[in-house]
């Protein structure tokens, strides 16, 4: 039946989630990640995340994660970073691109002016030879990926990747500046997770 192919395509591709999730702890060069932790927790400036397409998306998500535990991070839209937001950047902050191929024009025209203000740039691609690697201070290079969908082409199992890997950052950043429930409830006030909060 149709329904039944149709959850066993989703099955297999939820499977391909979970294996690639599992290989993380393998196919991710441990030290590069650690750099990054540690560069995100030592930042005293600004901390804007970018991207283009689904790889925007996943930016939105790390900007508002990091965010959400006070670390001082914000989306940028790299369409209205090069009609002058870039301009908030300082020497002080840090600027993550993700980006799988490396070569998003939309972000590669930024990189002389992030240059120029001396800003700190971390990529997060899955070609080391890219545009956005070379210029970038720190790289989280991701391993090749199967995607789920049928064309092996949209961003699937690659952005779960980026995700996780940043998700997974967050228990140490929390740790390091002690960041507890009464902080949470402080910058998270709505939604089910502010009551239980002051609930408890």
């Amino acid at each position: 039946m149709k329904e039944d192919r149709a959850w066993q395509q989703a099955c297999t591709s939820w499977q391909v989630y979970s294996r690639t999730l599992a290989a993380l702890a393998h196919s991710i060069d441990r030290q590069q990640w650690h750099a990054i932790c540690d560069r995100i927790a030592s930042c005293r400036g600004k901390i804007a995340v970018t991207g283009v397409g689904t790889s925007g998306v996943a930016a939105r998500k790390i900007a508002h994660m990091l965010a959400c535990i006070e670390q001082p991070a914000v989306w940028l839209n790299p369409a209205d970073a090069a009609h002058g937001d870039i301009g908030f950047l300082r020497g002080e902050d840090l600027l993550i691109m993700i980006s799988r191929g490396g070569n998003s024009d939309e972000l590669a025209r930024l990189l002389p002016a992030i240059k120029a203000k001396g800003t700190p740039l971390i990529c997060v691609t899955e070609n080391p030879a890219s545009a956005l690697a070379q210029a970038a201070e720190l790289r989280l290079i991701t391993p090749p990926v199967r995607e789920i969908d049928p064309l092996n082409m949209l961003a699937t199992t690659s952005i779960m990747v980026v995700l996780a890997l940043f998700d997974g950052m967050l228990p140490d950043l929390m740790t390091r500046s002690g960041f507890g429930k009464e902080r949470l409830l402080t910058v998270h006030p709505g939604g089910n997770v502010g009551k239980q909060l002051r609930d408890e």
